[in-house]
């Protein structure tokens, strides 16, 4: 009897521990499907050919004409809005607006000087009201656990 227990015990703990393990199994896949997709802009980035080709290869894949879809914006009015980074890098800034566009937001830069430094600002929505927004922040940080705040335009 005292070994049923003591069986019925230890059953119980491995039932305890694998359930725990499979939710920080699920935990890890998702930040490691997160940092995939931000990782894949730093990885395509990098080229082991010479500089010279590189830079004919920049000259001819890329037309200068064509300006880049989510430049800075100047956003004049009431309401607030939803920040979600704040970048020195505008290409960063850029690629942030990309990833929150492709989840199904509408992310726009704002831009604005530091101290003599320019930062960008990654920022989601325009809404009138102060609810609306902290309903969007509690998402974010609730689906992507970013550092997100709502700011007033």
């Amino acid at each position: 009897m005292k070994y049923m227990r003591l069986l019925a015990v230890f059953c119980l703990a491995c039932l305890v521990v694998n359930g725990c393990s499979k939710k920080q199994e699920e935990a890890d896949k998702l930040e490691q499907e997160m940092m995939a997709q931000e990782t894949a802009v730093d990885s395509a980035a990098v080229d082991t050919s010479s500089a010279g080709e590189r830079a004919a290869l920049d000259a001819a894949a890329v037309p200068r004409e064509e300006p880049s879809p989510f430049v800075p914006v100047d956003v004049e009015g009431e309401g607030y809005t939803v920040q979600v980074a704040s970048c020195e890098s505008l290409d960063y800034a850029r690629h942030l607006v990309q990833v929150y566009a492709d989840r199904g937001y509408e992310p726009y830069l704002t831009q604005f000087e530091f101290e003599g430094q320019l930062y960008y600002r990654v920022r989601v929505g325009k809404f009138e009201n102060n609810s609306r927004a902290a309903a969007l922040k509690a998402e974010l940080i609730d689906k992507y656990s970013v550092d997100a705040w709502v700011d007033v335009l």
